[in-house]
């Protein structure tokens, strides 16, 4: 590639000086706003000093961009005649850099504008959820959640592995929404997407702005929010990736297409019904955690005191806060593992084994990331009842409250049996078909020695490596 003339570097010069200094005068502007107005309401006018600063700064550039034109033009006028068409569109593109300096400048008002009526907006929506966090939540019916989780499950009729990938993703988002949406709504912050209403792509981005303003705002202000939240980022993330690996990766579809035919040997469709059933109800356990920890949690935040005193009750506090953290914390760790690996393999090769990354501390991230984020979140339905049940002012000790939990706490305990199961006795089949693949190679020795294999149920046989390989490949 032919390398840039030098009159044309040159000629450049004025627009990209301008630029900066109107960044440098608005980001400091900007920065100075926002921290003013996180501490207080601010009006959206522009003070007059503020103006006066603004204006000076614009001064300031006219004059530096002028100086620079009357130089560059000097250096023109010496060129030959070959550089006589740079020159000229130089020249325009210098005059051209003087309105664009007029017109940063006037953005830059505007800039400072908004932030100040952004900031006070983002004040007053966090005492709006901090005054209707205190009433209580209006739960979906059960019914809906039950629905959430069965719909999507149906997949496996029409293709049999889609019940246990999409239909899983599926349900954990669905009925995570409804639990989250609900939780918005008492707080003020409705999170109902304008889709019916409009399909034009600024009436749809305007929806998602104020959606995303809405959960930066609640998460921190609700617990059972951040709780609903995690398994709702959860299920939307593995669908994407189940859908990526689907479009863009051939044996994977193949991998879809073998499980089709073996389900079809096994008779009609309509046999896989009780699989399937099986699996909504599985999958309605795993949220039952979110709704106890809705139920008894209103009013609570996700921030607190540091320090380990207080009590029985601040400790129980605090625990409950971590647990929620660490649910998220471990679907994270899923989310990279499988990012880490699918970028490893499409820059070594599919048959390449991954040892960087996350995975020189976890052999299998996903699976591990899953088991912590489901047992956490099972572990703050547990926390939550304990909670409440110190903090109990009646003659019976908060001994109601356990019972009045007791069907959702033992759903939840089936919930996350029910899937460390399943993950453990996958990542025991990864093991295995990975020692028999890669263990003659030195870098797998070492890599086994060095990194943590994560929640493994027993030792994998053959034949069961090559079933579990179907349903389960990572």
């Amino acid at each position: 590639e032919r390398p840039p003339h030098t009159s044309m570097m040159k000629s450049s010069l004025v627009p990209l000086v301008s630029f900066l200094l109107f960044v440098w005068g608005g980001l400091s502007s900007s920065a100075a706003a926002f921290s003013h107005g996180a501490t207080s309401f601010i009006s959206p006018a522009v003070s007059v000093s503020q103006q006066h600063e603004i204006i000076s700064r614009r001064g300031a550039v006219h004059h530096f961009s002028g100086k620079r034109t009357k130089e560059l033009c000097k250096l023109r006028m010496t060129s030959t005649t070959v550089e006589s068409d740079i020159t000229i569109k130089s020249r325009r593109h210098t005059l051209g850099s003087r309105r664009g300096t007029t017109a940063l400048a006037g953005a830059g008002i505007f800039l400072c504008t908004l932030l100040k009526s952004n900031a006070a907006i983002a004040k007053t929506a966090a005492t709006t959820v901090s005054t209707a966090a205190a009433a209580p939540v209006l739960l979906p019916p059960m019914h809906k959640i039950l629905l959430a989780c069965l719909l999507p499950t149906l997949l496996g009729f029409y293709k049999s592995e889609y019940g246990v990938s999409y239909g899983y993703g599926t349900a954990m988002a669905a009925s995570s929404y409804l639990i989250l949406a609900s939780i918005s709504q008492s707080a003020g912050l409705p999170l109902a997407l304008s889709f019916a209403s409009s399909t034009k792509p600024a009436a749809i981005l305007s929806s998602l702005t104020a959606t995303v303003n809405s959960l930066r705002t609640l998460l921190p202000a609700s617990l059972p929010a951040f709780h609903a939240f995690a398994l709702f980022f959860y299920g939307t993330r593995l669908d994407f990736f189940l859908l990526y690996r689907e479009l863009c990766l051939p044996r994977f579809r193949a991998m879809r297409e073998r499980i089709e035919d073996r389900a079809k040997k096994q008779g009609s469709r309509l046999k896989r019904t009780p699989f399937l059933l099986s699996c909504t109800f599985l999958y309605f356990c795993m949220v039952c955690p979110v709704l106890v920890t809705t139920k008894l949690c209103e009013g609570m935040s996700m921030s607190c005191a540091v320090g380990l005193g207080g009590g029985l009750a601040s400790f129980l506090e605090k625990s409950l806060r971590l647990s929620v953290i660490l649910a998220l914390s471990g679907f994270l760790l899923g989310a990279v593992g499988d990012l880490n690996k699918s970028i490893g393999k499409m820059l070594k090769g599919e048959d390449t084994l991954i040892t960087g990354g996350i995975f020189r501390f976890f052999r299998h991230p996903n699976y591990t990331g899953e088991v912590i984020g489901w047992s956490s979140s099972c572990l703050a339905a547990f926390l939550a009842v304990a909670l409440k049940a110190v903090t109990d002012t009646s003659s019976n000790g908060g001994l109601h409250i356990w019972k009045s939990m007791a069907g959702f706490l033992s759903l939840s305990v089936m919930g996350v049996t029910g899937i460390s199961f399943v993950l453990g006795t996958a990542t025991a089949g990864l093991e295995f078909r990975q020692q028999e693949k890669y263990g003659d190679s030195e870098e797998y020795k070492q890599w086994v020695k060095k990194s943590w294999v994560g929640f493994k149920m027993g030792k994998q046989k053959k034949a069961d490596s090559e079933n579990i390989q179907e349903t389960t490949e990572e």
